[in-house]
């Protein structure tokens, strides 16, 4: 029998089976330690999307190995983290294109056109409890939790959503380093920790990574 993980540790800060179903869009780098993220923090339903290979520009900012180079980033990610934790994750290796989603939602995606049509389908949508919107740019951080059912969360979120064109900063994963993206994954993480446990915090992070000072 396969061990199970010891979740001792975190007694003071997260119950397991306070998790939720949680479906990532999104398995780059940022996606890719999100996930490994959840599952060793006890949670057991996770569905993730993405249509891409691994390529050797994702490993050094990624959960990926060099082992993984020319596979499905959703099969590498399935493979790593069940071998990690135990959790096998449902993989979809397809883009997202608008299907019905239910439970927590967590865009880990390059493009705000990308978060436009997730943004669609989610808002005012029951089934979806919080909504997680991570972006990073070079050695800038903002992750941003939302209820999709609260007109207040729902209404500042959407002035943050505007065409790739008209972004002061591209926030597409396009450029990065690893610890920018850990800090991206730690940051939608914690978002969702304190959503299932009932926290109340601010629903917006922002960092600037490189000198270490919260903006």
């Amino acid at each position: 029998m396969r061990p199970t993980l010891n979740f001792s540790q975190q007694d003071d800060v997260f119950d397991p089976n306070s998790a939720q179903p949680v479906t990532v869009i999104g398995a780059g780098s940022v996606g890719s330690q999100l996930v490994a993220m959840l599952a060793k923090i006890g949670c057991r339903e996770i569905t993730v999307w993405d249509a891409d290979d691994v390529e050797s520009h994702n490993i050094p900012m990624s959960a990926y190995q060099l082992s993984d180079l020319g596979k499905p980033k959703v099969a590498a990610l399935q493979a790593l983290v069940e071998a990690q934790s135990g959790v096998r994750i449902t993989a979809i290796p397809r883009m997202y294109a608008g299907e019905n989603l239910v439970g927590t939602v967590v865009a880990c995606v390059d493009s705000m056109e990308s978060r436009m049509l997730l943004w669609d389908r989610l808002r005012d949508n029951p089934n979806v409890d919080v909504f997680v919107d991570t972006r990073i740019d070079t050695e800038f951080v903002a992750v941003y939790a939302v209820a999709p059912c609260d007109k207040g969360s729902c209404d500042a979120y959407g002035k943050l959503l505007y065409p790739s064109s008209l972004a002061a900063r591209p926030t597409c994963g396009r450029h990065g380093i690893v610890y920018v993206t850990s800090v991206a994954a730690s940051a939608a993480c914690a978002c969702l920790t304190n959503a299932w446990s009932g926290r109340k915090k601010d629903r917006h992070f922002k960092m600037l990574v490189g000198s270490l000072e919260q903006i």
